[in-house]
């Protein structure tokens, strides 16, 4: 059995223009496996295009935070700040 001290997983989609159901399934995937794994997820770099067509698939991120590039989406796990819940932008007060 492998061990890691890994607590995040942080999922860039800057270089995805569309999106689709198999797209958003496998992000709500990973998400929903580092959640069993006791990892925070962060989803970053997503364009305005991307997160209209998520919404519109009716994708429910629940416990994902997210953040406008790499750079805050790792500020985000290094900070122990809760998931944001739906609707909500992480890390903003």
């Amino acid at each position: 059995m492998a061990h890691s001290e890994a607590t995040g997983v942080v999922i860039d989609v800057s270089g995805v223009d569309v999106v689709d159901s198999f797209l958003g399934r496998v992000i709500a995937e990973i998400a929903a496996n580092a959640r069993l794994l006791a990892a925070r997820t962060v989803l970053c770099g997503m364009g305005p295009a991307v997160a209209i067509t998520l919404v519109e698939l009716g994708l429910t991120l629940p416990g994902v935070a997210t953040a406008l590039d790499v750079d805050r989406a790792f500020e985000l796990l290094r900070q122990d700040v809760p998931a944001a819940g739906p609707g909500e932008v992480a890390g903003r007060t």
